[in-house]
Parts: structure tokens; sequence; C-alpha cells
């Protein structure tokens, strides 16, 4: 394609989307970019590429900080989808510096409203203790999942494509590297992972082996039971068909398990977060979290988890008082 400085943001965009896919950059990646364009194109759309400047999007940021820009509340935009949108545009215009087009990128320089930060939602102790209670009288595959989910940390997709080749036993270890991802258009399918950061070794109890090599035992006692209806793909949890799961059906049983149990809502990210808030409680540092989280900097960790980690230090301080200060 030649450069055509006549170009509309919306065609170069076009062309930029279609780059973007062939050179493998995630098809989640590219949903996101195109769910952004649905509130990008009417605005700015028609301008040309050349002559699109921060004041354009200024206005166009505005417009989304208004009653009525959010069709489903009535309300504004939220901040994030907002820094969504400029994200998306600022990916069009970085590729356009690069082939020569802009001499600049016009998202750098607009003003995006800033993004109120959100504390990280986690179990207490004692919730978890209820938890566990609980799994106790649940089936022994989603008892299995749900201690997976708090013991590592896991995200609900990379979770669901583990496979049996990637669990070691005799290391008590399992290795995450691939992904269970559902999208309208594909349906359920497996991914790898964003970054190399992403692919990372996971150290597990005695005892959590134990439990997944009694899980191992119930689904080859199934499979065998289903014979040819089963298709073996080695994933450790799967469908009644061998087939993935749809990453869906773990949000919803956890919802469905809470109610049933009078325990506070549960969703699988709150067990990541409860995770890495007990690791800090215990005194571990950022960089062994961060690696466990597979965070591909740790600045992330310290980031998502700035009020766990203040939190954790005034802890300490607190003990180290009783400790020095405490009058004999």
């Amino acid at each position: 394609m030649h450069a055509d400085t006549r170009q509309t943001f919306q065609q170069y965009a076009e062309y930029v989307l279609q780059l973007k896919e062939q050179t493998g950059v995630k098809h989640t990646t590219i949903r996101a970019y195109q769910s952004s364009a649905k509130r990008v194109y009417p605005a700015i759309g028609h301008i040309r590429i050349t002559e699109l400047r921060p004041q354009h999007l200024n206005q166009f940021y505005a417009s989304l900080n208004q009653p009525g820009a959010n069709s489903r509340t009535g309300g504004p935009l939220s901040p994030k989808s907002i820094k969504e949108c400029n994200v998306f545009i600022s990916t069009v215009l970085e590729q356009a510096v690069r082939e020569g087009l802009v001499l600049y990128n016009a998202a750098h320089r607009a003003t995006v409203p800033r993004q109120v930060k959100k504390e990280v939602q986690f179990f207490q102790p004692d919730e978890v203790a209820a938890i566990r209670e609980a799994l106790e009288s649940e089936p022994l595959k989603w008892k299995t999942i749900t201690h997976l989910l708090l013991i590592t940390g896991m995200r609900r997709g990379e979770l669901l494509g583990l496979k049996w080749v990637k669990v070691d036993f005799d290391t008590c270890t399992i290795r995450i590297n691939n992904n269970v991802i559902y999208s309208p258009d594909r349906g359920i399918y497996e991914t790898t992972p964003k970054t190399e950061k992403s692919r990372w070794t996971i150290a597990l109890s005695r005892k959590t082996m134990d439990l997944l090599g009694e899980y191992r035992i119930w689904q080859n006692t199934e499979r065998l039971r289903l014979g040819d209806y089963y298709e073996d793909r080695d994933f450790v949890f799967a469908q009644d068909t061998g087939e993935p799961m749809h990453p869906d059906s773990v949000t919803t049983w956890l919802d469905r398990f809470s109610k049933r149990h009078g325990l506070p809502h549960i969703n699988p990210h709150a067990f990541r977060h409860t995770m890495a808030s007990m690791l800090y409680f215990a005194g571990v540092d950022s960089v062994s979290i961060s690696a466990r989280l597979g965070h591909a900097q740790v600045s992330t960790t310290a980031d998502i988890y700035a009020h766990v980690i203040e939190a954790a230090d005034q802890k300490s301080a607190d003990i180290l008082g009783e400790i020095f200060l405490k009058k004999a």
C-alpha cells in the first residue's frame, strides 16, 4: 500500500488493523481495537490522517465524558473505556509515524481523563477458610479448580489451558504456557500467553499435588466410562467431550457456589489478588510475587498492589513496635 496523505483516519486504521492481524497480534487485542473503533470512527474517522490534531482528540474524549455517552447506563463513558479508545488511536498513529505519514503521534499529546485506580479486592483469612470448608462438599473437579485458582493465582484462561504434560509430580511444579479464550467469532480456542514472561513455572505443595493426583484418577475413570465420546486432548480440566471448557463456566460456577454456601461473592480474579496479598502480608518480596503471578515487570506488581504493600508494611511496623517498645 502506497503512502496516501489523503486517507482518512478510518481508512488508514482499517489498514493498520489488517497489518496487526497479519503480523501476529493476539486476536483478543484486535477485537479490543475493533470495539473501540466503533466509538472512534463516527467522531474522527472522516478526518484525514495528516490533519488529525490533539485538539480533535480532546474534543472527542470530552464528549465521551458527558452524560449519555454510555448507551447502556445513560451516563458518561468510564475513564477505562476512554483510555482504550486512546490506545487504539495511538496504535494507528504510531504506525503512521513509522511510515512517514505524520510527524508525531497526536494521541501522545492529547489529554485523557484520569483513571482512578480501584483497590484490588481480596479475601481475608477467615473467608478463605470458609471457602475451603465449603469446597469439601463439592464435586472433586470443581474443588480442584477452585483450590488451584486460590493457590496459584492463575487466571481462569491459564488454568483451563493447563495440560497434564505440563504437570510434574516429581518436582511439584506446573508450567503455564497455554491459554483458553472465548470470542464470539471464533468460539472457544487455545492461544499462547502475550509475552515470554507470561510463560512461567509455579511450585506447588505436596498436598496440592496429591489433590491433583486424586483428581487425575477420577478423570481417567470418567474418560474410560465415556469411551469414544471423550476425545482426550490432555487438558487437566475439560468438558465431558474432552474439549476445552468455556472460561465463563468457571465464573458461573463460582458465583453459584458462593450463593449456595452464603459466602461473599467470588470471581476468579479475586483469588489471584488474595494469593498475592497473603504473600505480601507474609513478608514475601515483590520480585518473587511478580514471578509467581507471571507479570512482565515487577513494577506492574508493585503498582497493582500498592495499597496492600502499604498495609503489610504498617503491620510489620506494628509488630516491630510490639517487640522493641513493649514495656517490661
